[in-house]
């Protein structure tokens, strides 16, 4: 079939591994191939759906299962992040999930993960002296964890998605997708981009929290996602670290709310 002849659709979702074909019989052929094939625009562009799928997906889930809204919406986005990935010819190694070669670097994994754990308690303590008291958390978080309590089966579940959609899908989306993608927007590491582009992640992964946590909450979550961010730029766009780190803290928080709904941790 001539080339001229492919539909808007086909020539609106051509990547730039497979060159767009402007149509004659499309007018906004050439806009479309540039947004395809300008490496900063065709980063935005994935930023956008990406995202913009966590958004959606997230806002359709709150009238039907709330508690798991976040965690099914960032299931869509890492699957369309991945297809997105391959599409470019790239792997997620590329963004961060990978060690670097070499004994060193795996034996500086268990301080990066010490370093990141008291940067967790350190973001945590800060949160609970100086805004707390001002903005508290919403009563919400209780609520959606509440099936906790005396069940060692919602233990087990909250424990999975602690593991693998904090641990995982969230460093991986939001750490380093999101922040590397916005460097590619943005024209490059260098200078003022790296830290922007920090701050701008953590800024959407505190309003992420805030269904459920309020302002309160979004607030810790997001001085917490900006300091995970300026770890996963000092460990050289390592994302192991963080992962670990934030998956063994989601872990033993579900874990103590299990222990103290039967008894274990109440004193005396």
């Amino acid at each position: 079939m001539p080339a001229c002849s492919r539909s808007w659709v086909s020539t609106c979702w051509s990547w730039p591994s497979e060159p767009a074909r402007p149509s004659s019989d499309n007018p906004f052929g050439s806009e479309l191939t540039m947004l395809t094939t300008n490496p900063r625009l065709a980063a935005l562009l994935d930023l956008v759906l990406v995202l913009g799928t966590a958004i959606l997906v997230k806002t359709l889930m709150m009238s039907v299962a709330w508690k798991f809204a976040g965690p099914v919406s960032l299931l869509c986005a890492m699957l369309l992040a991945t297809w997105l990935i391959r599409r470019r010819g790239k792997r997620w190694s590329d963004y961060g999930l990978k060690l670097a070669p070499g004994w060193r670097s795996k034996l500086l994994l268990l301080p990066q993960i010490l370093l990141m754990l008291s940067v967790m308690v350190g973001v945590s303590v800060a949160y609970k002296v100086w805004i707390n008291p001002l903005i508290p958390i919403a009563p919400s978080l209780e609520d959606r964890f509440a099936d906790i309590a005396g069940s060692p089966g919602f233990l087990a579940l909250w424990i999975a998605i602690a593991i693998i959609h904090g641990g995982f899908f969230e460093e991986m989306i939001y750490r380093g997708f999101t922040i590397l993608k916005l460097t590619e927007v943005l024209g490059g590491r260098e200078g003022w981009r790296m830290p922007l582009a920090i701050v701008l992640q953590a800024s959407f992964f505190g309003v992420r929290h805030m269904y459920y946590q309020g302002v309160g909450g979004g607030l810790a979550t997001g001085l917490m996602g900006l300091g995970f961010g300026l770890m996963f730029w000092l460990f050289r766009r390592n994302l192991w670290p963080l992962i670990i780190a934030h998956a063994s803290t989601g872990t033993l928080a579900m874990s103590m709310r299990y222990l103290d709904s039967i008894g274990v941790t109440e004193p005396g």
